[in-house]
């Protein structure tokens, strides 16, 4: 049932963590039942010891009572340490595998998960696993014990029990009725604000630059409080209940109190057992009362553990084995693309083919906004078109490992996309953490570094290949950046090169060494596709293709392309307005 509720990994997880759980659940029978020492201690000393003077009696049994409650708090704690380790022991087995799958979406659809939202959910699912919560699911089945030793006692007691625990578990669901909805609402408010907060501070310094900055914090603490207020909504219901629970909680332990008092003047009860049908409701309902208390958690956990199904509904099957293909020669085909956009209806691209052949270089060309760095992005594998395919040397790219693919392209984003870490890592794609050649990845660094122009450049960076960016404050200038993100497009010698503007931020001598480097991937026999602006770097282009509002105008030669431009701005220039040849 579980497995069929829960994504595979997570259950999966959850399996493996088994012997704790059923370690933790055994350590709650044996903390239940020793909670029952403090009630059988007083009975004994109301019923035997003060009408005996027995003062031996109670010496020993103060004894005993020391050894049950020092095994009592031993055994919580290490409960409480066990719960821990499930919560570590998931983070271990499946964060890997959430990060995994936020990374490997090849198209994030609107409403799905954010990678910050996903991790941060997840935690909340294992700071309830290892929290209060946890313990008072563990510790609820326990409640009929001590409805059994009530009823012993006397059955009065035993059905003030029962109806204190209907009137509590009847005001959890109605908390749980009213606070769903609005808990779900919040829960999407205080999500939006943080990702909002995220996205305003990456961007601090055009902020800054163009007087932003205050209609922006403005924006934040609008957005902040409208997810604050949200949250505090639930709050306050919940405490209503909380408030509610505690009042009902305590007046039935004193009318528990009062009950055994009159069954002990009837002569039904010994006088030890007012004290113990005390003790006994208290302890009876406070997992009830816990469970009430952590509600919010649970629900925060329960809408976290949906954030979860969801990401792994969607991105199932990302990394299923795949037989290994052969090291591609350079054979890029794209055959009718069509891209929606993520809110749906309008289209990106509208059924986009083009080929290249190993040793060819094909330019895309186009107005702003008519789709090049989408085409890009797709014919690159990083995002997934809706309809048509990209193949490499005739196979999908869904036919091979992503990742094994990946190092037989050289991608360089308009954005360049550089991440925390060194250059060397940078350039050599992070394989370092994956691999222990270090050498080798360092030979091919420098390598991929000569070719791009930009090993000179490197060496003179505070501390070289080994200067740390974005993480410490230290940042490139564009035309450095761009320099070492065509590096990393070159590193390990792909057979597939796609760039996307790589010439938009460099200087004349960034150009003549991005010129070098693309003839000689080409005389290598690469494949190279170039989106670009400034037409200069495809001078040397095979094809040509003009994008106009996703669709392909051109396509061809690049000399057949360039003549038919030609003609057509010739027609345009010619073209006389109706106005003026009317008064012509």
């Amino acid at each position: 049932m579980i497995k069929s509720f829960l994504p595979a990994p997570v259950a999966t997880a959850l399996e493996a963590c088994r012997p704790h759980l059923v370690a933790a659940a055994l350590f709650s029978a044996l903390i239940n039942i020793l909670y029952l020492a403090p009630t059988i201690y007083m009975m004994q000393v109301y019923d035997r010891v003060v009408p005996t003077g027995g003062i031996i009696t109670l010496v020993w049994i103060t004894a005993v009572l020391a050894v049950a409650i020092a095994t009592l708090t031993a055994l919580e704690a290490t409960r409480s340490r066990i719960l821990m380790r499930v919560s570590l022991r998931l983070n271990r087995l499946l964060s890997g595998e959430i990060l995994d799958r936020l990374m490997s979406r090849a198209k994030v659809k609107q409403g799905e998960p954010s990678s910050a939202q996903a991790m941060r959910e997840f935690d909340t699912i294992r700071q309830t696993i290892g929290g209060q919560a946890a313990s008072a699911l563990m510790d609820a089945p326990w409640t009929p014990l001590y409805l059994i030793v009530a009823f012993a006692i006397h059955p009065a007691l035993g059905w003030l029990i029962i109806a204190a625990g209907v009137v509590l578990v009847t005001l959890a669901i109605v908390n749980e009725r009213h606070t769903s909805s609005k808990s779900g609402k919040a829960h999407q408010a205080t999500s939006a604000a943080y990702a909002a907060h995220q996205a305003t501070v990456t961007e601090a310094e055009a902020i800054r630059a163009l007087g932003m900055r205050r209609a922006m914090v403005t924006k934040q603490i609008n957005q902040r409080a409208e997810g604050l207020e949200a949250t505090n909504q639930v709050q306050i219901l919940g405490l209503r209940y909380n408030t509610l629970v505690k009042f009902i909680r305590m007046f039935m332990q004193s009318l528990a109190l009062g009950v055994a008092a009159w069954l002990a003047v009837a002569g039904q009860i010994s006088v030890g057992s007012i004290i113990a049908a005390s003790v006994l409701l208290s302890r009876a309902l406070q997992p009830i009362e816990q469970l009430v208390g952590s509600w919010p958690n649970i629900m925060q956990a329960r809408n976290g553990l949906n954030t979860i199904r969801r990401l792994f509904a969607t991105t199932d099957g990302v990394d299923a084995e795949r037989t290994a293909l052969p090291h591609p020669k350079g054979n890029l085909e794209v055959e009718r693309i069509i891209l929606k956009s993520n809110a749906g209806g309008d289209l990106i691209l509208r059924n986009v083919s083009f080929a290249i052949e190993p040793g060819q270089i094909l330019g895309v060309i186009g107005p702003s906004g008519s789709g090049k760095s989408t085409l890009a992005r797709i014919a690159a594998g990083a995002i997934s078109p809706d309809a048509g395919e990209v193949r490499i040397d005739g196979a999908s790219i869904s036919d091979w490992d992503p990742e094994s693919l990946a190092s037989h392209v050289g991608y360089l984003p308009q954005n360049t996309a550089l991440l925390p870490g060194t250059i060397s890592e940078n350039i050599s794609r992070f394989r370092a953490v994956m691999a222990k050649d270090k050498a080798e990845i360092d030979r091919q660094v420098i390598a991929a570094a000569q070719l791009a122009g930009a090993h000179e450049m490197v060496l003179q960076l505070p501390n070289g290949y080994d200067t740390v960016i974005k993480s410490n404050g230290f940042e490139l200038s564009a035309g450095q950046a761009q320099r070492v993100a065509l590096a990393r497009a070159l590193f390990g010698e792909p057979s597939v090169f796609i760039l996307d503007e790589p010439n938009s931020a460099l200087d004349q001598d960034g150009e003549a060494a991005l010129d070098r480097a693309v003839k000689s991937v080409v005389a290598r026999g690469a494949a190279v596709m170039i989106v670009a602006h400034r037409t200069a770097i495809l001078a040397n282009a095979d094809k040509l293709m003009v994008l106009a509002q996703g669709q392909v105008a051109q396509y061809g030669p690049r000399q057949d392309v360039v003549e038919e431009l030609r003609k057509q701005a010739a027609s345009k220039a010619n073209v006389v307005p109706i106005s003026q040849a009317g008064r012509s």
